[in-house]
């Protein structure tokens, strides 16, 4: 490691990283209670990456409605991640 590096990189805080872990655990939860099909979408799209065509082989749909679920799918998460983030605070 560069000595550039170990100045500009730092250790996540004990309270950082419960944090961290708290959002991610939100996340799923969250995301566990959006229908399979906008579900597997998002998924695909936002953690595995995957691009719209190769998204549309993978589930045997045409782009557009790839396109419709993953965005339908965004919106709802963030509807829950809301909800939960007013329950919270």
């Amino acid at each position: 490691m560069k000595p550039i590096d170990r100045l500009t990189a730092r250790e996540s805080s004990p309270l950082e990283s419960v944090a961290k872990m708290e959002l991610a655990k939100m996340v799923q939860e969250a995301l566990a209670r959006v229908s399979v099909e906008l579900r597997e979408a998002v998924i695909l799209r936002d953690l595995q990456d995957m691009d719209y065509k190769e998204i549309a082989q993978v589930l045997g749909i045409p782009e557009g409605t790839v396109k419709s679920r993953i965005s339908r799918g965004r919106a709802e998460l963030a509807r829950l991640l809301e909800r939960t983030k007013r329950e919270v605070m």
